[in-house]
This record gives C-alpha cells, sequence and structure tokens, in this order.
C-alpha cells in the first residue's frame, strides 16, 4: 500500500509547484501578461483533460504481464519530471510570443505525461480492494503522500531557493526549485511502480473491448454519465475546480501585494495549510466509521469554503487590514482550517468515487475504474484551466502592472486596484465552491446501498464460475 501510494508524489508534488509559482514567475517576474499565461495554462490542462478519458479507456482495456496499468505509469512518471522542469527553465532572451510558445509546449508535455501515469494510478487504487471502509484506508495512504510531498518541495521553495531577501522575487531560485522537484516526481513514480507490479498480476481484469478506440470511447464516455452518482461528482468537480484554480493562481499576487509578507512567512502559512491535512488524515477514516461519506464530503467543502473567503471578504470590506507580520497568525489559522477540510473531502471523494465504479458494474455490467477517474481529471483539469485563464484575465482588466515584482512597483499599487484583486481572489471563488458543496447533497450511495450493490456483484461473479 505504501509503495503504491508512493505514486501520489508524481501528480501532487507537479501540480504543487505548477499552481504556486509558475503564474507569478512568468508575469510578475518574466513579464507577461496575464491572460497570456492564463491562456497557456488553460490550452495545457484543456489538453490534458481531454487526454484523460483516452487514457482511462486505454488502461482499462489494455493487457500485459505488468497487468493494466503498470506500463503506463512507468513511462508518464519520467516525463512529468522532465516537463516540469522545463518550464521554469525557459531559454534566454525569448519575446513575449516566444516565452507563450515555450509555455505552451513543456506545460503540454508536462501535463499529457501526468495523464500517462496518473490516470492508470488511480484506477490501480480502485482495483485495490472492495471493501467499503478499506478503500478509505488506501486513499488514505495516497493522501499522506499527497501532504508530505508538495510541503518538501514548497519548504525547499519557500525556505531555500526563494528564502532570501528578495523572497518570490528572486527569479534565478525557480529553476533549481522545479529540477529539485522533478527528482521527487521521479523517484516516488519509480517506487510506486516497483511496488504495484508484486500484485499487479492478481487485480480485477474485465473483458477486453476490441471495438475500434474512437467509437468505444464516445460509447463508454456516454455510459458513465447515464450514471447518477458520476454526474454529481463531475459537476461538484467542475465548479470546485475551476474557483481553486482562480484563487491559486492569484494566491502569490495576495501574499506579496495584499498581504505583504515575506517567503519566510509565507512558507509559515502554507505549512499551516500541511498541519490542518495531517490533523485531517486520521480524523477522516475515523469519521468515516460514523458518518456518511457524502456528509464527510460536506463537511470538509463547508470548512473549506469558510477559509476560503472568510478573511479576504473581511478585507475587501475594510473589516480586516492587518499586513505583514500582524497578519500571519490569522492567515495561518484560516489555512489550517482549510487543510482540515481539504483532507475530509479528499479521503472521502476518493472512495466514494471507488463505491461509484462497483454501482456502475451493477447497473451496466461493466468495470470503469479507469474511465471514472479519467472523467473526474477532465472536469478538475478543464475547470482548474478555465480559473487560470479568468486569473489571467482578471489581472489584465484591473491594469495590473507587468513585472510587478520585478520593477519593485508595489507602493504604486492603488487600494481600488487591491481590493479588485482580493474580490476576485477570495469571497468569487468561495462562492463558487459552495456551489459545489450544495450538489454533493445529490449522491445517494451510502452504507446499506453498497452492501447490497457488492452482494449482487459477488452473486454474479459466482454465478460466472
Amino acid at each position: 500500500m505504501v509503495t503504491a501510494g508512493a505514486g501520489q508524489l508524481v501528480e501532487s508534488v507537479s501540480t504543487s509547484v505548477f499552481s504556486t509559482f509558475l503564474f507569478f514567475y512568468y508575469t510578475a517576474l518574466l513579464g507577461m501578461p496575464g491572460s497570456l499565461v492564463g491562456a497557456a495554462t488553460a490550452i495545457s490542462l484543456v489538453a490534458d483533460a481531454i487526454a484523460d478519458p483516452l487514457l482511462g479507456s486505454l488502461s482499462d482495456n489494455a493487457r500485459s504481464r505488468w497487468g493494466r496499468r503498470i506500463p503506463f505509469m512507468f513511462f508518464g512518471g519520467p516525463l512529468v519530471a522532465l516537463g516540469l522542469g522545463l518550464a521554469f527553465s525557459p531559454p534566454a532572451g525569448l519575446s513575449t510570443v516566444g516565452l507563450f510558445g515555450w509555455l505552451v509546449t513543456v506545460s503540454l508535455l508536462m501535463r499529457f505525461a501526468i495523464s500517462i501515469f496518473h490516470v492508470p494510478f488511480l484506477a490501480l487504487g480502485a482495483e485495490l480492494s472492495t471493501d467499503y471502509i478499506e478503500r478509505s484506508s488506501v486513499v488514505t495512504y495516497r493522501t499522506l503522500f499527497s501532504i508530505f510531498g508538495p510541503l518538501g518541495v514548497l519548504v525547499l521553495g519557500y525556505g531555500v531557493f526563494l528564502g532570501g531577501a528578495e523572497g518570490m522575487r528572486h527569479a534565478q531560485g525557480y529553476a533549481p526549485l522545479a529540477w529539485s522537484a522533478a527528482v521527487v516526481i521521479l523517484v516516488g513514480g519509480l517506487v510506486s511502480v516497483a511496488g504495484a507490479r508484486r500484485f499487479a498480476g492478481a487485480l480485477p481484469v474485465a473483458a477486453r473491448d476490441k471495438t475500434a478506440l474512437h467509437r468505444r470511447l464516445f460509447e463508454e464516455l456516454a455510459e458513465i454519465f447515464r450514471n447518477p452518482s458520476f454526474r454529481v461528482m463531475f459537476s461538484c468537480a467542475v465548479l470546485f475546480a475551476s474557483a481553486q484554480g482562480l484563487a491559486a493562481t492569484l494566491s502569490g499576487y495576495m501574499f506579496v501585494f495584499v498581504w505583504r509578507i515575506s517567503s519566510p512567512q509565507i512558507l509559515l502559512i502554507t505549512v499551516s495549510v500541511f498541519v490542518g491535512l495531517m490533523v485531517g488524515v486520521p480524523l477522516a477514516p475515523i469519521l468515516g466509521r460514523r458518518l456518511e461519506k457524502k456528509v464527510l464530503v460536506i463537511s470538509g467543502l463547508a470548512m473549506f469554503c469558510v477559509a476560503q473567503g472568510g478573511l479576504s471578504t473581511l478585507r475587501a470590506l475594510g473589516l480586516f487590514t492587518p499586513t505583514g507580520a500582524a497578519a500571519v497568525l490569522p492567515l495561518c489559522i484560516n489555512s489550517f482550517v482549510a487543510g482540515v477540510g481539504l483532507t475530509f473531502t479528499g479521503i472521502a471523494i476518493g472512495s466514494m468515487m471507488a463505491d461509484a465504479t462497483d454501482e456502475h458494474d451493477f447497473l451496466f455490467g461493466a468495470r470503469r475504474e479507469g474511465l471514472f477517474f479519467a472523467g473526474i481529471g477532465f472536469a478538475q483539469k478543464a475547470a482548474t484551466g478555465l480559473g487560470a485563464l479568468l486569473a489571467g484575465i482578471a489581472l489584465d482588466i484591473i491594469h495590473f502592472p507587468k513585472m510587478a515584482a520585478a520593477q519593485g512597483v508595489t507602493a504604486h499599487l492603488t487600494p481600488t486596484m487591491l481590493n479588485k484583486l482580493v474580490w476576485a481572489t477570495g469571497p468569487s471563488a468561495a462562492a463558487v465552491s459552495l456551489a459545489a458543496t450544495a450538489l454533493m447533497f445529490l449522491y445517494r450511495i451510502d452504507r446499506r446501498r453498497h452492501a447490497e450493490i457488492a452482494a449482487t456483484l459477488q452473486a454474479r461473479k459466482l454465478a460466472a464460475g
């Protein structure tokens, strides 16, 4: 379980570095317009999202002595590491158009490689157990790696490579940070492949569909969207990822220009998120034994919505105005609450997805783990890309200065401009996250329903010999 969970480092570390540092690096330091960086991010994410169902169908129907999933993971992990390093290492002297082309190209490489690795990896996790409770334990291992991996590289970022007096304005620190993260990704992917290989041959394999891929894929997509549980989680993922894409893209601007805090202080706030995640990891399985998974998700999302929109709304209304050191403790508490909520949500959702694939087998007689996780991945990535694009457009609309960090124009930013930045980053994103929370009330699989499904599937299996 532990070695298989290490594969989560591939997606979580690459996504964390990208979402935390890339937008700020290309806009505030390299001078690209926010709308262009947002567009490049959106293009790569949408292309990646389109690739997810393709990889889900391919891995569902693949056959090898290593099983269905491992060959994809073996090739995908190193490509993710390469793409991440190149994204923060653009050739010197590129024009704006050249930078845009470079960013689109390497982002496409990295994002497509994430699909190659991560979609089969998630499907593999759903196949490791058929038990309603044990599935939450499988997701817990993934969650632990999704906490400690990004935490390690963010400590390197804020504490080492960007830890000097210039902080996030130190342009030369971004490439070493990216290549260090690439090493973590490479090791995590290979460890996961080595661990999963031992039991790959014993995992369930559905009947192979020999229909042409392009025809089969559309039929399979139509099929999974007939599943009501999948529709609920897909819609929730679209809304939540759009909100997080917007907020995460602008988070560097909030730290540097609104709260006016240093890299060590940013690191403290970031660590508070991970402390919340670590507190949530042991609590989520305990609560999951007493609460329905849907209730745990709704509770976690509600906590996150309060943390995402609370302080920023008060700041936009002029009711919470401290900056610098005075703002750090409230932001740390806020981040801690968000971390706990995210853990509750992430562990329960991952387990609910596995339950929904059982329901799909019950309803349609087909195992679609790869396509299920690919579909949710599509929703998250496409929506995150949309959020990043909206963030870039928002910066251009409010006429935020290009290369603001490199040119040291902080003192010349108007209160009106900063207030618009706050409204776009916090309250607007929180409102969309709240809509995602409301959708989860429509999810219908509970313990009783899943027990009935599992019993029926077992009876079918026995009847089929």
